[in-house]
């Protein structure tokens, strides 16, 4: 890889990680560092998602692929020290986060490059759209189990919906903010 995608690499990891733990501070304040609560999902998805956004952008899909892998273990060794009762929750949100960047990264970053706003709404639905089919999942598991009690699910699409969107806005602004740097350091790089 050049230079120049290097530092767009790591400008689009880095500043989407931050749009997302800002989001994330914002809405959750401190209780995005508490792994217990779900704001949490602010500053793991934002790390991770950043970088799997770039991963997808620059890398060959087969070496993304791995550091997907890679990043989920780590993700969920890192948040079930002893304790993976639960995990198959976390994978479903996790895939559901990587899905999103996934066809952002490769569908819409590409064809909505011309318009600002547009891409930072298509990966904020995105989002949104994985995290409802995420609980809907839920929904059917926990349904199939009479010894589970039961939620409600249009509160629960409504929860994480907004959840996903909101953690998506992040990811999105993070990557505007990148692509205006990149654009600003091109500019000033052609003058020179």
């Amino acid at each position: 890889m050049k230079k120049d995608k290097i530092i767009e690499f790591l400008l689009d990891a880095l500043l989407a990680a931050v749009g997302a733990i800002l989001i994330g501070l914002i809405f959750f304040g401190r209780g995005i560092f508490n792994s217990n609560r779900v704001g949490y999902q602010f500053l793991s998805f934002g790390i991770i998602g950043g970088f799997l956004f770039s991963s997808f952008r620059f890398l060959k899909l087969w070496m993304a692929a791995i550091i997907f892998v890679v990043l989920l273990v780590l993700n969920e060794v890192a948040l079930h020290l002893g304790n993976w009762d639960f995990i198959w929750q976390d994978v479903l949100y996790f895939v559901a986060m990587a899905s999103s960047v996934f066809f952002f990264a490769r569908y819409y970053m590409p064809k909505l490059a011309g318009t600002i706003l547009s891409r930072l709404f298509a990966i904020s639905s995105l989002f949104a759209i994985g995290f409802t089919l995420v609980t809907i999942i839920f929904y059917f598991i926990f349904a199939a189990n009479p010894n589970i009690p039961r939620f409600n699910l249009a509160q629960m699409i409504y929860y994480d919906l907004a959840q996903g969107f909101l953690v998506g806005f992040g990811l999105g602004a993070g990557v505007e903010g990148a692509e205006y740097v990149v654009k600003r350091t091109m500019k000033s790089g052609a003058q020179s």
